[in-house]
């Protein structure tokens, strides 16, 4: 069945890759629609042979965007149309009045703590989402605590999917030799405990919050490294470098740009930490972290704390001390527990988050819908 799927570009963000990897597993089935500029995964994509169409969409206002997805929709021939996120999926839900006769699919990739935290502008595509939800095939979540958000908001319940991340376990795995490998690159020794966090910089995700967080284990005496990785997390304007300088953490933070390998990253980590405060869904940086055999220390947004069970730590809030806390409880398992806890994060995995059947998972979705069971949109 050939999907057309329409997402906003394609950054290295988790929605973004989550895409990648289900094209990759299966790319004689699919086709991207970006509605901006594709974005550095655009190369990837094409080079497996998947079709790659573009909006150019810089103002909402613009008809361009429209008349690019209807030419999209007209070349590809879509059997069914997915969107991925809230624009994507209303953008989606149009082609059924572009041409496109065939089911329509939503996928949600965020989880909603409190509308507030929302821009005004998504707050409205939220509420429009809400409203238009009775008409697409199927919406899939990537978390059950989504879902449940987002029916509470009016989402359509009877629409619902839920479809974990999947992972590719064979280019996230342990890696032995990365152990020493980036603590040289870093320029630090064996015995500091080295963290990670991947993520863009951005409020919900809480650098400052890790920063207070580590500040507090360094004053109680535990020597830690903290590497931070993601998309203008090294800016120099960012409240992120303001609050390493406030606390005198320069010894003991990396600040490293995105990288397309972050595979290369994970398996020198004894701990990934996720502090974040809203949005999750089912955060992707965990799940590379524990195929690469590394546990995580994670706040209970979204699913993250379903996703590493009994392998990793939940901190009680997204605060700094209890941040904080969850670290240390960590660390105080010693190098060798947590060795144990990430070989059984990777077994984790392989049970239940492997590419090749959440794919298949998707597969059975598409085929299992039919257009006559959507209503047409308005």
């Amino acid at each position: 069945m050939r999907i057309l799927h329409v997402i906003n570009g394609l950054g290295q963000g988790g929605a973004e890759r989550q895409l990648g990897n289900l094209l990759r597993a299966a790319p004689e089935s699919g086709a991207v629609f970006a509605l901006k500029e594709p974005g550095v995964m655009a190369g990837d994509i094409r080079a497996h042979g998947v079709p790659v169409y573009t909006g150019g969409l810089r103002n909402p206002l613009s008809p361009g965007w429209i008349a690019a997805l209807r030419r999209a929709v007209a070349a590809y021939q879509p059997d069914g149309v997915m969107g991925w996120m809230y624009h994507g999926n209303l953008a989606a839900s149009l082609t059924r009045r572009l041409g496109h006769r065939g089911p329509v699919f939503w996928n949600v990739r965020h989880s909603i703590h409190d509308l507030a935290h929302e821009k005004r502008g998504t707050r409205w595509v939220i509420r429009t989402g809400a409203w238009l939800s009775r008409y697409p095939a199927r919406i899939v979540y990537n978390s059950a605590t989504a879902a449940a958000q987002h029916e509470a908001l009016g989402f359509s319940a009877a629409r619902r999917v839920v479809l974990p991340n999947g992972f590719d376990l064979e280019r996230f795995r342990p890696d032995p030799e990365a152990l020493g490998g980036l603590r040289a690159q870093l320029g630090i020794g064996a015995q500091p405990w080295l963290l990670g966090m991947v993520g863009r910089a951005h409020p919900m995700k809480n650098h400052v919050g890790l920063v207070a967080a580590l500040a507090h284990l360094v004053r109680a005496g535990m020597d830690v490294h903290c590497v931070m990785v993601g998309t203008r997390v090294s800016a120099d304007d960012h409240p992120l470098t303001q609050a390493i300088r406030q606390h005198g953490m320069n010894r003991h933070i990396t600040l490293l740009p995105s990288t397309p390998e972050p595979e290369a990253l994970y398996p020198g980590l004894d701990l990934l930490v996720l502090p974040s405060r809203w949005g999750e869904g089912f955060p992707n940086v965990v799940g590379e972290a524990m195929a690469c055999g590394v546990p995580a220390v994670v706040t209970d947004i979204g699913d993250a704390a379903t996703v590493v069970g009994e392998t990793g730590f939940v901190s009680a809030s997204p605060e700094p001390a209890d941040l904080a806390a969850a670290i240390g409880q960590a660390a105080d398992q010693g190098r060798e527990r947590l060795r144990e806890l990430g070989g059984a994060a990777r077994a984790r995995m392989q049970a239940h988050y492997a590419l090749e059947a959440v794919s298949a998972r998707y597969q059975a979705l598409f085929l299992g819908a039919r257009a006559d069971t959507a209503p047409v949109s308005p």
